[in-house]
């Protein structure tokens, strides 16, 4: 189990006694002084029920525009960096604001959940065929798997020399812990409707036929991918598919085997979009959330709650997850 995880399941336990709480405070009662205190200002810290701010990068003209959008650590939900809900509401302003005339992935992630990527893939790709602006990619230490799969969205793709990219594929990881449970003396139990209702427990290995089944759902997955390649690199199918053994490219190698246009950092991208594209007097942006005090030491899931009796439960529900397989467009080795 990585570091991270452990960080995780030893925070939760020390919150275990304060989520006995949260039964107390869910109760239909009336909030108190106190409580609606704590509320507002627990929700400050982390800055929930704050609108998104636009950041000025680069002063210029308001009515021409580049907007940058980072995608920044492990996507998902739980990820202190990653805000899902900030990427979705940027992208929705670029269909509405006109000033904007071109966007920039700025990429710094080895991927994550597969549902969060496809999601934000998908709202983009509607936006962006209404608006038909240029769209440009710049990765930086990391793009791989679910940044990879980001980058296929711009015209244009750029890494650094240093850049770590492709990694083009799907994972699935959990954990066995039958043996741990029974040197500690725990005996889950369960109760299922059907054989499979209990499919990925990390109380039990998993039979042959489980495993089939998450073989299909990641090999339906790996072809989504594929094709996300085969339209975003205007490749065929079957060169896609001799790149996309999960493996790791250099900058070099990525640009060799035509996975990104060139080799060039950020500052470089961005005079390349302002040239090609007749915006040298345009402004640099980026929508962020309101960063107060402590804020970005908290993942995102946990700023969704208003309340901290929710939070709570929030983390619990987390840790519980943290051994139940996760399917992601992910290079393992960018934890």
């Amino acid at each position: 189990m990585s570091k991270k995880k452990w960080i995780v399941i030893a925070f939760a336990l020390v919150l275990i006694v304060a989520s006995s709480l949260s039964k107390v405070y869910n109760e239909p009662a009336d909030i108190t002084y106190s409580e609606k205190w704590a509320n507002e200002r627990l929700n400050s810290l982390l800055g929930i029920g704050q609108d998104y701010i636009e950041e000025i990068r680069e002063d210029g003209s308001v009515d021409q525009r580049i907007l940058v959008i980072p995608i920044e650590g492990v996507i998902g939900i739980a990820s202190p960096t990653y805000d899902q809900q900030l990427i979705m509401d940027t992208i929705e302003q670029i269909r509405t604001d006109e000033s904007i005339k071109a966007v920039l992935f700025e990429l710094n992630t080895p991927g994550g959940g597969v549902y969060e990527t496809r999601e934000a893939y998908d709202l983009f790709k509607e936006v962006i065929a209404e608006r038909k602006i240029p769209v440009y990619a710049s990765m930086g230490q990391v793009a791989a798997s679910g940044g990879f799969y980001y980058a296929m969205l711009a015209d244009k793709v750029y890494a650094t020399p240093e850049t770590i990219t492709g990694s083009i594929g799907v994972i699935m990881s959990g954990y066995n812990m039958r043996e741990l449970y029974d040197k500690i003396g725990v005996e889950p139990y369960v109760f299922k409707s059907g054989k499979m209702k209990d499919l990925g427990s990390s109380a039990r290995k998993m039979t042959k036929e489980e495993e089939e089944v998450f073989q299909e759902y990641i090999d339906e997955a790996f072809d989504r991918f594929v094709q996300v390649v085969v339209d975003g690199r205007d490749m065929s199918e079957e060169r896609v598919r001799e790149l996309a053994d999960g493996r790791i490219y250099t900058a070099k190698q990525a640009k060799e085997n035509g996975l990104v246009d060139d080799i060039l950092y950020y500052r470089q991208v961005i005079d390349l979009i302002r040239e090609e594209n007749d915006l040298a007097n345009a402004q640099v942006f980026e929508k962020a959330a309101p960063q107060d005090q402590f804020a970005s030491f908290f993942p995102t899931f946990l700023k969704s709650e208003d309340n901290y009796a929710k939070q709570f439960d929030q983390v619990l529900n987390r840790v519980k997850e943290e051994v139940l397989p996760q399917i992601e467009y992910r290079w393992e080795g960018g934890k």
